[in-house]
C-alpha cells in the first residue's frame, strides 16, 4: 500500500517535460530499483548495475541521472545510449535516453563504475554513499543511476565483495539479509534519492556502541553510534558514551515536540565537520547531532520534492538550533522559494534568514493566539510525513491549520527573485566538504 501511495504522490510532483533535440525529454516515475553493487578486490574496482522499472506518464525520451557515464544501457531489452543534457535554464544537468518511448510501463538496465568515496586496502574496502544538498547532483546520482528527489522508490541493494580476505561491516538504514548472491538490503518504498545511508568498512575499522531507545508509541528503536578507530590507541568508550547520551537526549526532546520517531532505527557516525541527514541516520560531528536528528522529522520525514522546498527543513532545524526564538519583526527578503524551476540545491539563506523567518512566523502566530509554530509542525509530522511536498503545499497547509493566510508573508520574504544571495560562510552546520575531504572520513 505504501508503494501505491508513493506512486500517486510521485506523479503529483513530477517535474515538467521539456524540449530537446529530436523530441521531448520526459521525467518518469521509478517504481522499483535493484542495485547490484560489486566490489572486486582482485581488480580493486567497483561497479553498480541498476535494474529499474518505471512508468512514463507521457511519450518522449526518458530522463534519469548518473554523474558517472554509463558503460551500458538497455531499455526494454534493446541497447540504447543517453546524452548528458542541461535543463532549460541551465539549473542542472541530467541524462536523457536517446530513444522515444510510449507512455506506460518500461524497464531499463544501466551499468556504471563506482569511483567516488571508495578506498581499497589490504584489510578490505571502505565505501560510502554520502550526499549533500549544497551542490547539484550530489544525492544518489553521484554513485549510481537515480531519479530526482521527488521520486519515492522501492529499492534493493545486492552487495557482493568478490575476493575479500576479511569480513565487511555495513552500516545502513535498510534491512540486511545474507543470501546466496550477496548481502541484500531492502529499503522502504517511501525512500528517495536523498534517503539512504550506506557505509561499509572492514571489520575492526570502527568502534561502535549499540543500544535501544523506547519511543512514546511503545516501539523499541535500535540505535548505533560509531566512530573511526583511533590510530593513537585512544580509548573510544568515553566518546561513544557521550554520543549515546546526546542521541538519547535529543531523541526524547524531538519525540516530545513532534511525536513518535518516524523511522525504525537510529544510526550516528561521528565524523567530519558539520553533518548530513538521512532517514533515521546521520554522518555528523558532535555539535551538529541535534540539528541532524531533527532532520529525521523535517527533510527525511516531511520531505522536500524539489530544490526550492529544501530551505524549509534547514530553516526549521536552524530555528531549533537557536533555541526556538520568537519575534514579530522581520526585514529583508530572499529568493529561497524562487530559484529556477529545476533547481536541485538548497539556498544557503535557509540557515540564517530562513531561521529568522520561522521565528517571525512563530511570534506572529503566538500573538494571534494560535499557539506559535510548533503545533503546526507536529500536525505536519502526523499528517504529511514520509511523502515529498512543494513549498506551496506547506504554505497551504499552514494557512489551513491557523485559519489565517500566510501566503503573503512567504511571497514577501522567500519569493523575491531580485534578492541578493547569502554568503556560504553563513552556513554554520552543513559546511561544504569536497569529495577529497569526505574520503578522509571513510
Amino acid at each position: 500500500s505504501s508503494a501505491v501511495f508513493a506512486n500517486s504522490n510521485d506523479l503529483a510532483h513530477l517535474p515538467k517535460s521539456f524540449s530537446v533535440s529530436g523530441g521531448k525529454a520526459v521525467f518518469v516515475d521509478f517504481t522499483e530499483a535493484t542495485y547490484k553493487i560489486t566490489y572486486n578486490f582482485t581488480q580493486k574496482k567497483a561497479s553498480v548495475r541498476a535494474e529499474i522499472s518505471f512508468d512514463a506518464p507521457e511519450a518522449g525520451r526518458p530522463i534519469f541521472d548518473s554523474v558517472q557515464a554509463p558503460t551500458t544501457i538497455t531499455l526494454d531489452g534493446s541497447s540504447v545510449t543517453a546524452t548528458e543534457t542541461k535543463t532549460p535554464s541551465n539549473e542542472t544537468t541530467l541524462r536523457v535516453i536517446n530513444r522515444m518511448i510510449s507512455s506506460g510501463s518500461h524497464k531499463m538496465t544501466i551499468e556504471v563504475p563506482l569511483t567516488e568515496l571508495i578506498e581499497f586496502s589490504d584489510s578490505g574496502v571502505k565505501s560510502a554513499f554520502w550526499t549533500s544538498d549544497l551542490d547539484e547532483r550530489q544525492f544518489a546520482e553521484l554513485y549510481m543511476p537515480a531519479n530526482f528527489e521527488f521520486d519515492q522508490v522501492k529499492m534493493t541493494y545486492i552487495v557482493n565483495f568478490i575476493g575479500a580476505k576479511s569480513k565487511q561491516v555495513i552500516y545502513t538504514n535498510g534491512t540486511q539479509s545474507v543470501q546466496r548472491d550477496g548481502v541484500h538490503i531492502t529499503y522502504p518504498a517511501h525512500y528517495t534519492s536523498s534517503s539512504i545511508f550506506f557505509h561499509t568498512v572492514p571489520e575492526g575499522a570502527v568502534d561502535e556502541m549499540r543500544f535501544s531507545l523506547t519511543s512514546i508509541d511503545g516501539r523499541t528503536i535500535p540505535a548505533v553510534v560509531y566512530l573511526s578507530k583511533s590510530s593513537w590507541g585512544t580509548p573510544s568508550g568515553p566518546a561513544l558514551q557521550r554520543l549515546k547520551d546526546k542521541t538519547s537526549t535529543v531523541f526524547h526532546e524531538l519525540e516530545s515536540d513532534y511525536g513518535a520517531f518516524l523511522h525504525p532505527q537510529i544510526i550516528v557516525y561521528n565524523a567530519g565537520s558539520g553533518g548530513m541527514e538521512y532517514c533515521g541516520a546521520t554522518m555528523t560531528d558532535y555539535s551538529a547531532l541535534g540539528h541532524e536528528l531533527f532532520h529525521s522529522y523535517f527533510a527525511r520525514g516531511v520531505m522536500p520534492a524539489n530544490g526550492n522546498t529544501g530551505w524549509l527543513d534547514e530553516a526549521l532545524a536552524s530555528w531549533r538550533d537557536k533555541g526556538y526564538q520568537s519575534n514579530t519583526d522581520m526585514s529583508g527578503s530572499s529568493r529561497m522559494s524562487a530559484h529556477p524551476y529545476y533547481t536541485r540545491t538548497t539556498d544557503d539563506a535557509a540557515y540564517t534568514f530562513g531561521a529568522r523567518f520561522m521565528s517571525y512566523i512563530d511570534g506572529t502566530m503566538t500573538n494571534k493566539g494560535k499557539g506559535g509554530l510548533k503545533p503546526f509542525l507536529r500536525e505536519m509530522v502526523a499528517k504529511r510525513s514520509l511523502k515529498p511536498l512543494f513549498v506551496e503545499e506547506f504554505v497551504q497547509a499552514m494557512s489551513g491549520f491557523y485559519e489565517i493566510s500566510v501566503e503573503q508573508d512567504f511571497k514577501k520574504y522567500t519569493y523575491d527573485q531580485s534578492a541578493k544571495g547569502f554568503k556560504k560562510s553563513e552556513n554554520p552546520i552543513h559546511r561544504k566538504m569536497s569529495i577529497k575531504e569526505l574520503r578522509n572520513y571513510l
